[in-house]
């Protein structure tokens, strides 16, 4: 398909497609699950950890899925498995607009759980690597700033969607819009460079194994890189797991759904500022000091969020989370290619990115058993205070070990 344009041609191609997949896809499918919450425990009579349960499930089973499609993303027939994959995650949102029974969305969920993680996570870092090997920081920072852009756009509309037509409306909007604007690209400009069409790859500095030291101390010291990443990736997901409830908890403290909603949009934007400059930081020299500067922003947000009151303190604090939200959107996805160098790039981000699946599942689910037992988020929103902390000073640690050049491809 995209033989009669340039190699130059191509990649832009492949980036737009990348792009869209990340408004659409984090935007629409994966942000606006907290909508719904509410409604459907009213409609249906269910307890809110009922409501949430799904979100989990759909992340247990994208976590499993990750690891398998990890494994086989370089075998795989990408147009035909992108296509496939929209067209079944289209069909599991259409079909959850008929549901009545709370175990029917848990089935649902888990075919978008499976159907969404190689067009939606996997295959945009994994393309971008390929064809932009020396500035894959900056188009990981756009196309990210894309998907908290989509969040901000989708948001209100399915916010307004749910209350003026009800959920079961916003549920088939959402399906047909998920084919109409992601299937196009699917099948036509998501590729790999072949062999003789790839970009030329600036050798990575990153992996120069340090004479000083030992097989087995090299050998130690890359385990500790990718065990500090994968520590990263848990403490943030737990994070990340109470991101479902913002919209809940916001109503719990005396906002409207439209003002909740708008608390949502606010984080959205400031990832997508976050993501956009951070990832064209990290390309430059100190990524270290850029890291530790965005989790102090992130660290902020979250206790303004955790102890505000009022729409507007809400949406400026959910906004400086935002920003902080571009650690693990973009900053981890991005040593885990500084530390894995340039072999195959899709085995440890699945890897690390299905424990961290798994992990903000269980907390989604936590997050709302805490809700259900105290009637309030503030336990779980000063455990993140902590977390969030801690996981940025594994990040940037690990990523000291690459960069003094103690881990080895």
């Amino acid at each position: 398909m995209l033989s009669v344009y340039s190699q130059g041609s191509r990649r832009w191609l492949v980036f737009a497609g990348c792009c869209v997949m990340s408004f659409v896809g984090s935007g629409l499918i994966v942000n606006t699950a907290g909508l719904y919450f509410d409604a459907l425990g009213q409609d249906l009579g269910i307890s809110r950890t009922a409501a949430a349960f799904p979100v989990s499930v759909r992340l247990i089973v994208s976590a499993l899925a990750m690891l398998l499609f990890g494994r086989v993303f370089s075998r795989l027939n990408l147009r035909v498995a992108l296509s496939v994959c929209v067209i079944v995650c289209t069909t599991a949102f259409l079909a959850c607009a008929w549901f009545d029974s709370a175990w029917q969305f848990d089935a649902a969920f888990a075919v978008m759980g499976a159907s969404y993680v190689v067009p939606v996570t996997l295959a945009p870092p994994v393309l971008l690597s390929m064809w932009f090997p020396t500035r894959f920081g900056t188009v990981m920072g756009i196309a990210g700033c894309l998907s908290g852009l989509g969040g901000a756009v989708f948001n209100p509309l399915v916010s307004h969607m749910i209350t003026a037509y009800g959920w079961r409306t916003a549920y088939a909007a959402t399906g047909v819009t998920v084919l109409l604007l992601l299937l196009p690209f699917a099948a036509t400009v998501m590729e790999r460079p072949s062999p003789r069409n790839a970009p030329d790859v600036q050798k990575s500095q990153t992996n120069i194994p340090d004479a000083s030291l030992s097989d087995s101390q090299k050998k130690y010291r890359r385990h500790l890189a990718f065990g500090l990443l994968l520590l990263s990736m848990v403490l943030l997901q737990i994070a990340s797991g109470i991101n479902q409830h913002v919209p809940a908890h916001e109503l719990a403290v005396g906002l409207t759904l439209g003002q909740a909603s708008m608390v949502v949009s606010a984080r959205m934007i400031g990832s997508a500022v976050g993501k956009s400059t951070l990832g064209l930081l990290l390309d430059g020299r100190r990524p270290s000091l850029v890291m530790g500067l965005y989790s102090v922003i992130g660290w902020i947000g979250w206790i303004g969020i955790w102890l505000a009151t009022s729409a507007s303190i809400a949406m400026g604090a959910s906004l400086c989370a935002g920003v902080g939200q571009a650690i693990m959107l973009t900053a981890l996805p991005w040593t885990i290619r500084q530390v894995a160098g340039e072999g195959d790039y899709a085995r440890p981000l699945s890897v690390i990115t299905a424990t961290g699946q798994a992990t903000v599942a269980i907390a989604t689910t936590v997050h709302g058993l805490m809700f259900d037992a105290t009637g309030s988020y503030s336990l779980s929103l000063a455990g993140n205070v902590a977390w969030y902390l801690v996981a940025s000073a594994a990040l940037i640690a690990a990523l000291h070990l690459c960069r003094s050049g103690h881990v080895e491809q």
